[in-house]
């Protein structure tokens, strides 16, 4: 059996994982600021991820029966999509909060907390193939995304007993995708390219993205490299 924490696990991607992971017999924490789970194996944390006093406060508690331990940063922001001249200053804050300072304190916490276990432990961080290049109007989201890549790779060189990965899913049928084709066009030039994907049947969905994922969880010898995109692993 094995135990998740997913962060994220209210919608999209992170619900998606949850489901899979309860259908399959394991045990799942999720944590969002909404409870939508109802699962006997499903325990939920309450906490809001752009306040680092709020889950500063989370223990990892873990069901000493798992033979792995899994933690799962897959909450995001795409954060204010207008030119970085244009941005509030308090959203570039909040979406490295959400982005790049919450799953970077939580592996912390995780790694620390859980060392002494003896169980296999494993941390994934999803990233985007926004961390990799730049796309207009989106400078907080491509540059949160770019550090938790670094960030994930320098995690596993300090700590090489736990295996570390930062994935891309690609482009995801999600609320995110819902706010992109909502978005002011003068304000992002690229607006028709991610209307396109919806309309031609384009986008993934986060089911799934879901099913890949728990596939690497349980099959890491498949893990093609510490950060990949998911469109990689056949």
């Amino acid at each position: 059996m094995i135990q998740f924490f997913i962060t994220g696990s209210s919608s999209g991607i992170g619900k998606a994982l949850a489901l899979k992971a309860l259908e399959e017999g394991h045990k799942v924490t999720g944590i969002s600021r909404r409870h939508i789970i109802e699962h006997p194996n499903y325990h939920h944390l309450s906490y809001d991820l752009a306040d680092m006093d709020s889950y500063l406060k989370m223990n990892f508690n873990r069901n000493r029966e798992a033979s792995k331990l899994v933690l799962v940063n897959n909450a995001g922001w795409l954060g204010e999509v207008k030119p970085t001249g244009k941005i509030n200053p308090d959203s570039f804050k909040r979406a490295y909060d959400i982005n790049l300072l919450a799953p970077s304190v939580l592996s912390k916490m995780f790694v620390d907390q859980t060392q002494e276990t003896g169980q296999e432990r494993m941390v994934i961080n999803i990233s985007s193939g926004a961390g990799a290049y730049p796309v207009p109007s989106w400078s907080s989201y491509c540059a949160s995304k770019a550090a938790i890549n670094l960030f994930t790779q320098v995690l596993q060189t300090d700590h090489p007993d736990v295996k570390c990965c930062a994935i891309a899913p690609g482009i995801v049928d999600t609320e995110m995708q819902g706010e992109i084709r909502r978005v002011q066009e003068q304000d992002f030039p690229d607006k028709q390219r991610f209307i396109d994907y919806k309309d031609k049947g384009e986008l993934a969905s986060p089911e799934a993205v879901a099913q890949k994922i728990f596939y690497l969880i349980t099959n890491p010898g498949a893990i093609p490299d510490v950060v990949f995109s998911l469109r990689d692993v056949s």
